[in-house]
């Protein structure tokens, strides 16, 4: 069975689908306007001029390949067509003329585009109207995105693998107290707001030996380097850039405390919060709904108020001094992560859907 994702191939979470639709037997393919290559996946690139940071006058360009990406699906000649991205891939789709696909959208395609302007709007409207079904990774980004259409959205969410992210990663020796995140190092994560954080429970328990640890990769890393430095936390503060898969399963595990303090709703699921929680590691969160969707708060995790230091400083001290409250929160998590959100489970929830609506 073939089946066809337009999607950015130098995607993680593209690669993730096309694993689990390999492994299954499928003849997969994707259609990118981002070179990249996927093991044993027909990659079919097209070079628009599309790039993350161009305005979107320049952007709008990918329109115009509609008629190059029908006449690729025609070719291929494809049983399933899944679609990624409302306000790119999915606008394209709606263009082309192809009959039926499915569209998932991810987070900023309806948090924050559709706010751009009434064109913006109108065409995310457009986008969704000519999809045949409409899929969504929470059920938080779902009541959002249905203010654009009327159609119900299928909840597809992204599970992890527990074989790589579980508490056997963990390797530590140490007595230090290791608070740390995974995540883009960008305002929206609230990375600033960690730091400072950090900083205050450093000055409430000045005898502390800390360390607080932050992969990822993002163009604000000297503003926070500097802003570590500046509160005092410089040599305690360790950045560790970007890091595969597994290096970020190992990450977890060694922490005592995840804070995962994004700030914005376009975190339409928190595919972080997952990892850590599967590796057995305490959480805190800020409360935005995908994030709470995908843990199980006061139980697998403590909720902070967004844009909030004071408040994820106070989550901090709380569980410094409570190791058997971060064991607790850590079981309830690997437990919770099993019985929802394993990749096998999620996956195989798609791959069910998509067979007995094809």
């Amino acid at each position: 069975m073939r089946i066809v994702f337009l999607a950015a191939a130098n995607n993680y979470h593209t690669k993730k689908w096309c694993g689990y639709f390999v492994a299954r037997g499928y003849e997969v393919s994707v259609i990118s306007f981002f070179a990249g290559e996927i093991d044993n996946v027909n990659v079919y690139y097209i070079d628009c001029g599309m790039d993350a940071k161009k305005s979107d006058g320049k952007k709008i360009s990918y329109l115009f390949q509609a008629n190059k990406v029908r006449r690729l699906i025609n070719k291929i000649n494809p049983d399933i067509v899944s679609v990624h991205y409302a306000s790119s891939y999915g606008a394209v789709a709606a263009f082309s003329g192809i009959k039926k696909y499915y569209l998932s959208v991810w987070g900023a395609d309806v948090y924050e585009f559709p706010e751009k302007s009434l064109f913006h709007e109108l065409l995310i409207r457009f986008s969704l109207l000519r999809a045949s079904k409409l899929l969504s990774t929470s059920k938080a980004m779902a009541v959002h995105a249905s203010k654009y259409t009327h159609k119900n959205f299928e909840i597809t969410p992204f599970g992890v693998k527990t074989e790589i992210f579980n508490p056997a990663r963990r390797n530590r020796a140490d007595d230090s107290f290791i608070i740390g995140t995974v995540k883009g190092i960008d305002p929206k994560y609230g990375i600033d707001y960690l730091i400072k954080a950090v900083a205050k429970f450093k000055k409430i328990n000045p005898n502390v030996v800390f360390q607080l640890r932050i992969a990822g990769r993002g163009d604000y890393r000297e503003e926070y380097e500097n802003l570590a430095n500046s509160l005092g936390i410089g040599q305690e503060t360790k950045w560790l850039g970007f890091i595969s898969q597994d290096d970020a399963a190992r990450e977890w595990a060694n922490m005592d405390v995840a804070v995962i303090p994004s700030t914005v709703e376009s975190e339409s699921f928190g595919v972080s919060a997952i990892e850590a929680q599967a590796c057995g590691t305490a959480v805190i969160i800020s409360d935005i709904p995908g994030l709470m969707e995908a843990t199980d708060p006061d139980k697998s995790c403590v909720v902070v108020q967004r844009n909030n230091a004071d408040d994820i400083t106070e989550a901090l001290n709380k569980l410094y001094h409570n190791k058997e409250l971060r064991r607790k929160l850590g079981e309830n998590g690997v437990r919770f992560v099993r019985e929802k959100y394993t990749y096998e489970k999620c996956f195989s929830h798609i791959e069910d859907y998509f067979l007995s609506n094809k």
